[in-house]
């Protein structure tokens, strides 16, 4: 670990509270959330008097802090070096600040406010700790504006240079109602004091080319890159590896894709310098794919997944925790398949798809006042990419085998089971069944009817409420006239999704006669596709049009580069397909070689007297950076990780642990108590669906924070409408509540979760937070899913 520690003299006897709780305790009352005298939680459930201040689960620091870190952070690997010199005498607290700052440079803003938190936990004095909290919040300014008013009021002590930064984000937040241009502006010239002051001060130069770039976004364009560009290069003399190599990304990504190869140096050591930062690993593919340099994107979207992953596994959160996770995982299968990386693309796409959903995050199957609802999270961007490369690559084995599986299951929502329904009727053609392809014409139909009746409820639904507000008429009838345009593009894609298998069920009949002008209006099929859907009917000229233009379309792209040197091979253009191989060969390096289209390429690659091993060996450029070995960066693939132990006592007194449970799957609901109204109300609606879990195999068990004695209090309670018919467990030390992270770390205090532990004690799906979950209509049915997986 690289941290710069800071040898400075201090400016005041500061008196170290090591305890999270007795931090929490002076934090809540110095922000007047309880009175001098209040209580705070102890390391243990909250007592009846407690509920009078707080809610169990929420954050003693109010409803802002519900959503905040409830974990401690730990001194993280592979963290840049930072020199920023604060006034505390604990060099833990030090540290952690040190580790928040480069975790800012990262967009990493949660662990960046974690590791602040734990600073101030460390020393409540240290004033440093609360502005870096506020600059965590870069898009909370309510919380940010809460946090630099607890900085203000600790500067008295500090350096003058720690004031200055204290003073200008003060100033900043000060008054919220002022325009934000002049606040921004104003903070601009505050940082450019710090700089004219401490010259030396590396940091201020790096936030403020942030706060420039940034400002571009909030209606204050950047008048000059390169001006900016001229402040980098200075922080870059003093500190060649310094984290803001991210901004120098950001602020070329911003101007024209030529101004791309300005960013490259810096894409060559972003994510070198913060090793330990995923997003640092993925911003330098963003430069890369500007400059259609395909691998290089590749390895830095891969070394970001595997970062991720790293966390993941170590910290045991869910993938869609993660912000960035999802777009940067889809946009690699993309990449993956710029390469002709299929089978690389589809493992990846696969292991989106078996990660948790969550109904925060996404789902499927979620239905809203009969209204079906997606929301795009990891497992459905990967099910979405999986479908594409499958397409892609003709993978028509692979298609129908994945056809009976979780992995392209089918789907309430109408949209996606018509591309589930597309998919499978295609690769029924690829087969030779047209028959196959027709039941398939029948599904999609069955979707446009769903999504019709979808459109009238949203029409509906728009008339009552325009209604409700007392609209006019006219403003009834253009809110209803919205309501349509929600469903009028998907209904557009299903009918061509219907119309393609139509042309692909004549073609494969040699019914051609009224096929081209059909073809021309199909508006859901690739370049590339049509392309050999004309030359299939005889129609040479349009069928390599098209393909070319899929070339120019595809600068570096393998696949575009295949279809048109094929056509033009089956068209006896042959030296001009030699000459396009011979670009595809230098593209080819990654490219799998059992792919269809190159199978079919076999005698354009004799023809250029090439053998099996045609392809290039994989290589970079030189200004791709020195990168490290991708194992040691963390796993390609998220695998759900060992259920911590459980030592828990039953009702009966006895003890229960996973093992009672005997292999069979299992969902452990924490809850704080028959004293915790909305835990009484979980487990009532848990009641109802304990017959159901076990008939999926799935054993319940809800453990409590109350004594032995207590459970059979809350059953009667939790009972009351309805048999409680699962076993409750006591765990009054919260030990298994610290051990499964159902416990806020800070605040002492007990948190509700929910898990989902399979046959073999990994943990399959989880819950956690200030509030209980209680949507067990959608949880059945993904545990199912996910356990489904395991047979796979």
């Amino acid at each position: 670990m690289n941290f710069h520690v800071s040898r400075i003299a201090t400016h005041l006897d500061i008196t170290v509270m090591r305890s999270a709780s007795a931090w929490v305790l002076a934090l809540v009352i110095l922000c007047g959330l309880i009175p001098s005298g209040g209580r705070a939680a102890e390391g243990s459930a909250p007592t009846p008097d407690d509920a009078k201040t707080f809610n169990p689960g929420h954050s003693m620091h109010g409803q802002v802090f519900n959503e905040g870190p409830r974990r401690r952070a730990r001194l993280m690997a592979g963290m840049p070096e930072i020199r920023f010199q604060i006034t505390t005498t604990n060099d833990l607290a030090r540290a952690f600040f040190l580790q928040g700052v480069g975790q800012l440079h990262g967009f990493w803003y949660l662990e960046a406010e974690r590791s602040f938190r734990e600073s101030a936990s460390r020393d409540t004095n240290c004033a440093m700790a609360y502005w870096g909290m506020a600059m965590a919040n870069v898009s909370n300014p309510t919380r940010a504006a809460g946090f630099i008013q607890e900085a203000d009021r600790r500067k008295g002590p500090v350096s003058r240079h720690e004031k200055l930064w204290i003073e200008a984000l003060t100033e900043f937040h000060k008054d919220p109602k002022r325009d934000e241009k002049d606040r921004r502006r104003e903070y601009t010239r505050a940082l450019e004091n710090i700089i004219y002051e401490f010259p030396d001060d590396v940091e201020a130069k790096a936030f403020l080319v942030f706060h420039l770039w940034d400002s571009g976004y909030k209606g204050w364009p950047i008048g000059s890159a390169q001006a900016v560009e001229s402040l980098l290069k200075e922080v870059f003399a003093q500190q060649p590896m310094h984290p803001a190599h991210h901004y120098r990304i950001h602020l070329w990504d911003g101007e024209k894709d030529e101004s791309a190869i300005r960013a490259v140096p810096s894409a060559s050591k972003s994510g070198q310098s913060s090793p330990g930062v995923a997003h640092q690993w993925h911003m330098a593919g963003h430069t890369f794919n500007k400059l259609k340099r395909y691998p290089d994107m590749a390895w830095q979207q891969e070394a970001s997944v595997r970062v991720d992953n790293s966390q993941l596994m170590a910290d045991r959160m869910v993938p869609d925790q993660i912000h960035n996770y999802a777009h940067n995982s889809e946009w690699l299968v993309q990449t993956y398949n710029y390469l002709g990386q299929a089978g690389r693309a589809v493992e990846l796409a696969a292991n989106m798809i078996e990660m948790p959903r969550h109904p925060a995050f996404n789902t499927l199957d979620k239905q809203t006042n009969g209204i079906a609802y997606e929301k795009r999270g990891t497992a459905s961007h990967g099910r979405r990419r999986l479908m594409e490369t499958l397409l892609r690559w003709e993978l028509w084995d692979e298609t129908l085998r994945l056809g009976g599986t979780p992995y392209l299951e089918p789907t309430v929502l109408a949209e996606e089971q018509g591309r589930r329904a597309r998919l499978l009727g295609l690769a029924h053609l690829g087969k030779g069944n047209p028959d196959g392809a027709k039941e398939q014409i029948q599904a999609i139909e069955s979707a446009i009817a769903l999504l019709r009746e979808e459109r009238q409820a949203h029409v509906d639904a728009a008339e009552a409420k325009a209604k409700a507000d007392k609209k006019g008429r006219g403003e009834i009838d253009a809110a209803m006239a919205e309501a349509v345009k929600r469903t009028s593009e998907p209904l557009e894609t299903l009918e061509n999704f219907i119309e393609e298998l139509r042309v692909g069920v004549d073609l494969h009949a040699g019914e051609t006669n009224d096929l081209p002008k059909r073809l021309e209006a199909l508006k859901t099929v690739s370049k590339e596709r049509l392309a050999g859907m004309w030359f299939q009917i005889g129609n040479t000229n349009q069928a390599l049009k098209l393909a070319r233009e899929a070339v120019e379309g595809g600068t570096n792209q393998v696949h575009p580069l295949a279809v048109l040197t094929e056509l033009q091979w089956k068209a006896g253009q042959k030296q001009e397909a030699l000459t396009n191989f011979a670009t595809l060969r230098g593209l080819s390096a990654w490219m799998d070689p059992q792919l269809p289209i190159v199978k079919r390429l076999g005698q354009v690659i004799a023809a250029a007297g090439l053998g099996s091993d045609w392809r290039p060996a994989p290589s970079y450029p030189v200004d791709s950076g020195i990168r490290p070995a991708f194992d040691t960066l963390g796993s390609f693939r998220w695998n759900p990780q060992p259920a911590p132990p459980l030592a828990v006592t039953g009702a009966d007194g006895k003890p229960i642990g996973l093992e009672t449970f005997k292999g069979r799957p299992v969902l452990l609901v924490f809850y704080l108590g028959g004293g915790c109204v909305h835990c009484v109300e979980q487990l009532r609606l848990l009641a109802p669906w304990t017959e159901a879990f076990r008939k999926a195999g799935i054993d319940l068990l809800a453990i409590s924070t109350e004594t032995v004695e207590g459970l059979g209090r809350t059953r009667e309670k939790a009972g009351k409408d309805g048999k409680v018919a699962f076993p409750l467990a006591s765990d009054p030390t919260l030990a298994s509540f610290r051990q499964w992270h159902t416990f806020d770390d800070f605040e002492g205090t007990a948190l509700h979760g929910v898990f989902l532990v399979d046959a073999e004690g990994r943990v399959r799906w989880q819950d956690i937070g200030f509030e209980p979950f209680t949507d067990f209509h959608f949880l059945l049915p993904e545990a199912r899913r996910l356990l489904s997986l395991l047979q796979e």
